[in-house]
């Protein structure tokens, strides 16, 4: 058994390539004694998580189980929780009482939702980071259409199909763009009772643009694209409170809605926030070029590493790298090389990263990306996207299990089934309103622009 004790926790996109880079070397298998922790057995694919949510991509083709990735590259893999980092002691605290010692660390642990502290937030939306999360949003959808058909009045359908999405960042429109496509292209068709009138989707964005982070033509290219789909945009609506089933906005309106979804950030979980480490504003762990992790005094600590979103590493123009899955992956291919020239001792090189782009998908209709100084949207901007993300799903057989969704979707309409248990879905007080006589305030019907007046 090798000396050096290596603890990775977290088995995301920056994460597994550390594992994969350190376990694919003989030389670091040798060097080090390397166990992955992660809070699930299974890596998950987050770009296509939208996907999954509306059945477009089908949920275990976007999981690769951690445990045969560790079995395979001769390195331990456990599957628990880290709840505090003794940097000092160099010791891991994780569930059930369980301690593990490290040499050499890497916080790859990813990030949790960003509730940025308005009221009500955590209690009355819904957050869409996780594979659960997909997937009962996807069940949620269809039980409130059946719900709707059966409802009693125009009013008691429009409350039940209102949807309100916070955050009009990639995860808050591509949400929005599979949820309107799969609500009035598949669904709709198959209740007789239910016409658009009754839909309403909402994205509330605190900015002035979707997608920030994009060209601004591509910008107002998904804001005129959701708009035509019957998606409404509500830009400079910075949200002040939630409640159970409205939004509630700076200026005072209320945006009523039976869903409320948030995608508006996220943040390091709370034991890497609590580390006696130098944070950015966000709560992410400053870097040094290394990607090691810095001490208050901005001196490095050269046994703790720090990746993906939980790193707060500068760009060569100043600004933060932004917490992507392309970053994760950047980040965690150098540590993992970083760590097999340790073993071969080779020395180390500073981490460089070049952004090579975006790409937005919205829906089997279209989709916006900027690769490589490239521009496109439209129906080959889609076929860019499926192909990029096949290429990087880990493992041939996922990359035949997705291709062969996409495929499918190109083809056929969404599967409506519902299998999920409608309690597993709904609380009991929204199974009260939904079946009761007494309902909110009809939501904001659908218009063509994309901005209010």
């Amino acid at each position: 058994m090798a000396g050096h004790r290596l603890l990775i926790l977290g088995g995301g996109f920056g994460g597994l390539d550390v594992a994969r880079a350190v376990g694919g070397s003989r030389a670091a298998r040798g060097y080090w004694d390397t166990l992955l922790v992660d809070k699930e057995n299974f890596f998950q694919f987050n770009p296509l998580l939208p996907a999954v949510a509306v059945g477009a991509v089908e949920t275990r083709h976007i999981v690769y189980p951690l445990r045969e990735m560790a079995r395979h590259r001769h390195i331990r893999f456990q599957k628990n929780k880290a709840i505090r980092i003794d940097l000092e002691r160099k010791l891991v605290e994780l569930h059930n009482r369980l301690v593990e010692p490290w040499d050499t660390l890497v916080i790859a642990a990813g990030s949790v939702t960003n509730w940025f502290g308005v009221p009500g937030a955590e209690a009355h939306a819904r957050p869409f980071k996780t594979l659960v999360d997909a997937m009962t949003l996807r069940a949620r959808v269809v039980e409130l259409f059946e719900m709707a058909e059966q409802a009693r009045s125009d009013a008691q359908r429009r409350m039940l199909l209102s949807f309100v999405l916070v955050g009009g960042g990639v995860t808050g429109v591509e949400v929005a763009a599979e949820l309107i496509e799969m609500s009035r292209d598949t669904l709709l068709p198959r209740y007789p009772s239910l016409s658009k009138s009754h839909l309403s989707v909402t994205v509330v964005e605190g900015g002035d643009r979707l997608v920030p982070a994009a060209r601004r033509e591509h910008s107002a290219y998904v804001a005129r694209f959701l708009a035509r789909r019957g998606v409404r945009v509500e830009l400079g609506a910075a949200v002040s409170r939630v409640e159970p089933h409205a939004v509630e906005l700076a200026d005072g309106r209320k945006l009523p809605a039976f869903t409320i979804l948030w995608s508006a950030g996220v943040t390091p979980p709370a034991f890497v926030r609590e580390l006696p480490l130098r944070h950015h504003p966000d709560g992410r762990v400053c870097v040094d070029e290394y990607l090691h992790a810095l001490r208050p005094d901005g001196t490095p600590l050269d046994d703790v590493y720090v990746i993906g979103d939980c790193a707060a590493s500068k760009r060569e123009d100043g600004r933060m790298q932004p917490q992507l899955s392309q970053t994760a992956i950047a980040m965690g291919a150098h540590v993992g090389r970083t760590l097999v020239r340790r073993a071969e001792g080779r020395a180390t090189e500073p981490f460089s990263f070049r952004d090579v782009g975006y790409i937005i998908s919205l829906g089997k209709h279209s989709s916006v990306l900027d690769l490589f100084g490239v521009s496109l949207s439209g129906r080959l901007a889609w076929l860019a996207w499926a192909g990029a993300y096949l290429v990087k799903m880990v493992g041939i057989r996922k990359q035949l299990e997705v291709g062969i969704d996409h495929l499918t979707h190109m083809l056929f309409e969404h599967d409506t089934s519902q299998i999920l248990n409608r309690r597993a879905v709904l609380t009991d007080d929204e199974l009260n309103l939904a079946l009761g006589d007494e309902s909110p305030a009809s939501p904001p019907t659908t218009h063509s622009g994309a901005t209010p007046p």
